[in-house]
């Protein structure tokens, strides 16, 4: 007997199981019995290629069942040996699959199941079928996870046998990384516990914006813990703050269990009595080839301190900072310099982060400037001007949306630590991730080929990769990508990855059968929706109007062309805005038009008039690292938390890196203009 997934999909298509129509006859049983008997003694299952499963605790409910499949499956010939009865006789046989499945014999519950399916069972078994067959088949490659969902649809009103089948909708969803789907069903199959509500409440905070404000919209049953994660979100900067608000909070749902048993995190954020700062140590490379880059940060950092200072209430004193350099100093030198201070900012350099972090005192709590991800020599400082701050691809997880919403809570007695880096990687995932959820399928990735932009395709094509892993049932998704050195290699790369290069040989080839002149435009392939450069500013400028020429004129689409800041340059003339037309990218907010910091821009532009555009960034990276540093320990308590900086929007990940999300612009009429959040290009358009 071979059975493969595709015999039971669907109620329309044919089975590999050549049973007769009508009712399960005595015969039939005695050929299901004799399969099991084969199949025990000889034969061996069908080896399933099972993709990578998703963690979880929580194992799909079984049932109890006090016989034995033998036994069951001779309870069925008697139902319909002694009374004609199907129903009754089917429910054994459902019986004794269920616990075939239970003891891993698959082989034996598949020849049952499938037997059943080919005949049809009465509509009060067909729900309990469908969700044996789907729980067979979890995990086969060959059945794709939108086939097994409509096997769980719709669900049983009541009773075990819709806990189970929520229980396995929830192992689905969450391998489709529907995180609020798989929390809505989490929460209906298990028992109210704290185990289950940290289960559900991770869930949650893995979710992006768009699935909470779904689930806001539909989902009764995540409405409490959306409510408190907005409760988090709001409030979790102050702990005196939260812990007011979850008085009320436990007044409105008393008796549900996110109230029951608050997530562990809430409950710290709110206990937090941390000191706020008021000696802070800051190492910078002040002199040396790294002077100018650590000047500029520590130019940052003062603007965002006077700007506390004044700010302050008659009585209260400022914060005092102690500027170190790091030039030169060894690990044990720069521990010396920091010995008795509770804060920290930096160091700069990968070597001294790392240097340092095993060895921080404990009760300190630093903000390390870089990553510390080890990378390849002479990679480090890498970037802005030649000379600033990157670091290695970090863990994909820890750099996208949902990634950077897991729990991390730290011990008091512990050093507190957190990496903050402008690093390059993070754009690349953040434009994966947004041309994932914009619907884009078949982008070109073009690349300059150095050390930085490859770096940032690695980034992006892991991401999309994972991304897509599931539609493509855990194998590699195709993506072309364009490597170039120079302008003639990246011409050919466009033209070729375009298809542009055999349109021209097309016609070419016609012309010389007809022997006549054909007037006629190349076209470029019909499937690309957007194209992803990863290349310097001057490099850029040269590439988006190669684009424009290789596509066709004809389908009247326009395809889409995405950059990152490191393809803009502030300081030129208007020029380069011309040959960017249209180009879409991702950068800072304090480098963007109409945003909040104009009086700091303003005095900024009269201190710095001559600052560059990588230098305005590193400025902006010191403001940052100065008004986060009071935050760290509520950041790192509830990953909820965010901080409008300069530099993006900011969060602390389970890793203790800061995540920056940043806004979209688009270059149009030689001018930057700011994209709404909302505002999202489409493909085709």
């Amino acid at each position: 007997m071979c059975f493969r997934y595709t015999d039971v999909v669907s109620h329309q298509k044919e089975f590999s199981v050549n049973l007769s129509a009508g009712c399960l006859r005595f015969s039939q049983l005695t050929l299901i019995a004799s399969a099991l008997v084969l199949a025990g003694c000889g034969s061996t299952p069908k080896t399933v290629q099972s993709r990578a499963p998703v963690e979880s605790n929580t194992q799909v409910p079984v049932v109890n069942i006090d016989d034995s499949p033998e036994s069951l499956i001779k309870k069925a010939r008697s139902a319909w040996e002694d009374n004609h009865d199907a129903v009754q006789r089917n429910r054994y046989l459902l019986d004794a699959a269920d616990l075939y499945l239970q003891e891993n014999e698959s082989t034996k519950a598949q020849a049952i199941l499938l037997s059943l399916k080919e005949d049809g069972v009465a509509e009060e078994n067909r729900l309990r079928l469908n969700f044996l067959i789907a729980t067979l088949y979890n995990g086969d490659d060959a059945a794709s996870d939108d086939e097994l969902l409509s096997l769980l649809s719709p669900l049983a009103t009541i009773g075990d046998l819709k806990r189970r089948q929520q229980a396995l909708r929830a192992t689905i969803l969450e391998r489709k990384h529907d995180w609020t789907g798989a929390a809505e069903a989490y929460a209906e199959s298990l028992e109210p516990s704290a185990e289950s509500v940290e289960k559900i409440w991770a869930l949650v905070n893995r979710a992006t914006r768009s699935q909470r404000q779904q689930a806001q919209a539909s989902s009764a049953t995540l409405r409490p813990y959306l409510a408190l994660y907005d409760l988090a979100a709001t409030e979790g900067l102050s702990p005196a703050g939260l812990s007011r608000a979850l008085v009320q909070f436990n007044q409105v749902y008393r008796g549900h269990p996110v109230s029951e048993y608050m997530p562990a995190s809430v409950v710290a954020g709110a206990e937090l009595r941390t000191e706020p700062p008021r000696e802070v140590a800051v190492l910078l490379p002040l002199s040396g080839k790294l002077g100018a880059t650590g000047t500029t940060i520590k130019e940052g950092l003062l603007s965002a301190y006077y700007d506390q200072a004044s700010a302050l209430r008659a009585g209260e004193q400022p914060v005092s900072l102690n500027f170190i350099d790091t030039q030169n100093k060894t690990a044990d030198e720069l521990l010396s310099a920091i010995h008795g201070y509770k804060w920290v900012i930096g160091p700069l350099l990968k070597e001294n982060v790392e240097g340092i972090m095993h060895r921080i005192p404990a009760g300190t709590h630093r903000l390390a400037l870089n990553r510390a991800d080890a990378v390849a020599a002479g990679d480090n400082l890498q970037g802005l001007t030649g000379n600033t701050l990157t670091s290695d691809v970090p863990s994909l997880a820890d750099i996208t949306e949902q990634a950077g919403n897991a729990l991390n809570l730290q011990p008091a007695a512990t050093s507190q630590q957190a990496f903050f880096a402008l690093a390059p990687e993070d754009e690349a995932t953040q434009l994966a991730d947004y041309i994932y959820q914009n619907g884009f399928k078949t982008p070109i990735v073009v690349s300059a080929q150095n050390s930085i932009n490859q770096r940032m395709e690695t980034a992006f094509t892991t991401r999309w990769q994972e991304l897509n892993g599931n539609k493509a049932q855990g194998k590699q998704v195709k993506l072309t990508t364009v490597q170039f050195t120079d302008s003639n290699s990246l011409r050919e790369g466009i033209t070729q990855s375009l298809d542009v290069a055999q349109s021209h040989d097309r016609i070419k080839q016609i012309e010389y059968m007809v022997n006549e002149k054909l007037y006629n435009v190349p076209r470029n392939r019909r499937d690309v929706d957007a194209i992803i450069v990863f290349a310097s500013p001057e490099q850029t400028e040269l590439l988006n109007p190669m684009v424009e020429a290789s596509l066709s004129p004809f389908n009247g689409q326009t395809v889409p062309v995405f950059a990152t800041s490191r393809s803009i340059e502030y300081d030129d003339t208007k020029n380069q805005w011309r040959d960017l037309q249209n180009v879409r990218f991702l950068d800072m907010p304090w480098m963007l038009p109409q945003h909040q910091w104009q009086t700091l821009q303003s005095r900024s532009e009269t201190l710095w008039p001559q600052r560059s555009t990588q230098m305005s960034r590193l400025f902006a990276f010191g403001v940052d690292a100065y008004n986060l540093l009071p935050h760290m320990p509520s950041m790192m308590a509830l990953p909820q938390t965010k901080l409008s900086g300069l530099t993006g929007t900011l969060s602390i990940n389970s890793q203790g890196d800061v995540v920056r999300r940043l806004p979209q612009a688009v270059i149009s009429n030689e001018a930057v203009q700011m994209l709404s959040s909302g505002k999202a290009a489409a493909p085709g358009r």
